[in-house]
């Protein structure tokens, strides 16, 4: 455990944060986001297909038909329709988002390039404690704006209504938070961290991820240009805050203020936002971005690393090159020991054959020196008949001659 300083600070930058593994590759992020969207259509189509059987029981529709009508009137409805009161909305529409946080988790077991902490945070993953210092200042910030604009100033109080049931509004309590943070892991983490480690200019990443965010809620345009908006906000938060607790954080009072104000009857969900509360929503972003940019200044919230993700998986990747390298050098000691002990081999078999020559030449001289000088070079000692011999030389008048 240690605290980010200014020596330091850069490799804990979030949007960037992935290029600090040295397993990065360029295109494994794609790979990571392709099995994500396999698993998760197959995560959906399973759950939607669970949700059907399961409903079906309950409102007798053996066949599906009329529950399956029932979603595509949901999905089409846009937020119209949204009502988190039914508990089969709240399934549908919040836990089919919320399955993202295992599908991701999944691919990134699968491509092995990170962990999904890193993708939480650049201090070691989820921190509950940042998380829910942080949710008291979006509630001032954001989750009390809400409250007063549409309890008070709208009169939503006069429709003051209990819609929820027990299971709905358990349902809701569980997987409204999941959603949020789902989307923060999807947009925020790895679509953000994606562009950050392929421009390495953060800003470029937030800009990218809040176009692809807005694009993905079905609101009008002036909806989509808040949503662009609160987008950017989660990234920056983010960014200053080195992790998706900070951003959660907004995301989840924001959504869930709305979720309850909803079941109790005194607000309403739309496809449709004025330029009014497009500009309330701009507002509450910015507010939200400088408290957090100042918290990330004069204080310590954000500077506390329980574990280095990039330095423990680097660790582990030089370890391996390590053992790697070992065993190719004890490969190579044990080749070139090899290369030697034949060179030593072939040098004592040449001594010992000059040993054998010298050892020949030696008997021939002392047999005859005449004799080891004709056949010294030929390696042969032949052997002579000195009595033969004397006789020759005598009746020859002393001239050599060959038997």
């Amino acid at each position: 455990m240690y605290y980010i300083d200014e020596t330091n600070a850069k490799k804990h930058v979030y949007p960037t944060y992935g290029r600090q593994f040295d397993s990065y590759r360029w295109y494994k992020p794609i790979f990571t986001g392709a099995l994500f969207a396999a698993i998760y259509m197959g995560l959906t189509l399973a759950g939607i297909m669970a949700l059907t059987t399961v409903a079906g029981a309950v409102t007798g529709d053996t066949t599906g038909t009329d529950t399956f009508n029932k979603m595509m009137e949901i999905v089409s409805g846009g937020y119209d329709t949204m009502d988190m009161s039914d508990p089969f909305q709240s399934v549908l529409q919040l836990g089919s988002l919320a399955i993202a946080i295992p599908s991701l988790w999944l691919a990134t077991l699968i491509v092995r390039d990170r962990p999904m902490s890193s993708y939480s945070s650049s201090r070691g993953g989820w921190s509950h404690k940042v998380f829910w210092k942080c949710v008291p200042v979006a509630f001032i910030i954001n989750g009390l704006p809400i409250i007063i604009n549409d309890v008070i100033i709208e009169k939503g109080y006069q429709d003051f209504t209990v819609k929820f049931t027990v299971l709905s509004f358990i349902l809701l309590t569980i997987l409204g938070p999941l959603q949020c943070i789902a989307e923060e892991y999807m947009f925020r983490g790895f679509v953000m961290q994606t562009f950050g480690s392929w421009f390495r200019i953060p800003v470029i990443a937030v800009i990218l991820q809040a176009l692809i965010f807005a694009a993905g809620h079905p609101y009008n345009r002036i909806g989509q240009i808040a949503v662009a908006a609160s987008g950017a906000a989660f990234a920056l938060s983010a960014w200053f805050g080195r992790g998706l607790e900070v951003s959660s954080a907004l995301h989840v009072v924001n959504n869930m203020t709305i979720f309850y104000l909803q079941g109790l009857g005194m607000t309403t969900v739309s496809s449709d936002t004025s330029v009014s509360g497009m500009l309330i929503d701009i507002g509450i972003a910015v507010v939200y971005v400088a408290v957090i940019f100042l918290l990330s200044k004069k204080t310590k919230w954000f500077d506390k690393v329980t574990k280095d993700d990039a330095a423990r998986v680097n660790a582990r990747i030089a370890a391996k090159k390590a053992k790697k390298a070992a065993k190719k050098a004890a490969r190579a000691a044990k080749k070139a020991g090899t290369a030697v002990f034949e060179v030593v081999g072939d040098a004592g078999s040449a001594a010992a054959d000059a040993d054998a020559v010298s050892d020949r030449v030696a008997n021939i001289t002392e047999a005859s020196p005449q004799a080891s000088y004709d056949t010294a070079a030929a390696g042969d000692a032949p052997e002579f008949d000195y009595t033969r011999s004397t006789e020759g030389r005598s009746a020859e008048g002393g001239k050599h001659f060959k038997h």
